[in-house]
């Protein structure tokens, strides 16, 4: 990977980091959304992935706050599930054509983050009807996430439609992230992916992601809760659309 890595490049890699930690700290998600893309222009997707390994590690690890104890547990449920999910969705990989399942996503995302965008919520939902529908969609999403790797805007949608508070939502998907990321990284390297050269850079690249973090939580402390919700909610419908126009084009290209 050595030849890719001239100055210009690098200049560009740590800017998109730098901006994409700026994202992670405004809403809570999106580094590797804003990031990966980019990195991609001038690096194959898979080296992009690994580079953004530990900055995705250390800035969810950040913002899980662990210095006010563990939490909740009223997601515990959902995220055994998502697991189960994860497990059972690899095993199923071969069978299901990953562009189909991922247009699936998509337009269960746009749909469902749409209405509530305009106010169709679940935030009165009682607490047991909560934990019923928390452990289906983390079920669903992680059956989706083995066959595709895609598996938190479900989840991130279901979490801003019951109306968390903003520091509330971002440790709590900041614990999903990390556990989900320490498995799906070492992964990739297992499989040749990544290798030691790519986790140093990796690495590095957490200096410009915690500094670009540090600053985005500075915006969301001026945030109110209903901005920070509707900020979340944009960037799952961008996810979703651009999941969306990825795949229909791969099916074209078939």
């Amino acid at each position: 990977m050595s030849e890719y890595l001239n100055v210009e490049n690098v200049l560009i890699i740590a800017l998109s980091v730098f901006i994409g930690g700026i994202v992670k700290g405004s809403v809570g998600i999106g580094m590797s959304m804003f990031s990966v893309p980019i990195i991609a222009f001038i690096l194959p997707p898979t080296k992009a992935m690994m580079l953004l390994c530990f900055p995705v590690i250390f800035t969810n690890f950040v913002q899980m706050d662990i210095k006010k104890g563990v939490g909740s547990l009223r997601f515990l449920p959902m995220f055994i599930f998502l697991f189960l999910g994860l497990i059972i969705g690899g095993n199923l990989i071969l069978n299901f054509s990953s562009n189909f399942i991922s247009i699936l996503i998509a337009l269960v995302i746009i749909i469902f983050t749409s209405l509530n965008f305009f106010g169709i919520n679940l935030k009165d939902l009682k607490q047991v009807n909560e934990k019923l529908i928390s452990v289906i969609i983390g079920f669903f999403s992680g059956i989706l996430g083995g066959l595709t790797t895609f598996y938190a805007p479900p989840i991130i949608t279901f979490l801003i439609s019951i109306n968390l508070k903003k520091e509330f939502f971002i440790r709590t998907t900041a614990t999903m992230y990390f556990f989900a990321s320490i498995p799906l990284y070492t992964s990739m390297v297992y499989h040749g992916l990544g290798n030691y050269y790519d986790l140093t850079i990796s690495l590095i690249l957490v200096i410009p992601a915690i500094v670009g973090q540090f600053f985005g939580s500075k915006v969301r402390k001026k945030m109110s809760n209903e901005i920070f919700q509707k900020l979340v909610l944009i960037i799952l419908i961008i996810i979703g659309f651009t999941l969306l126009i990825k795949n229909l084009i791969s099916l074209i290209l078939e």
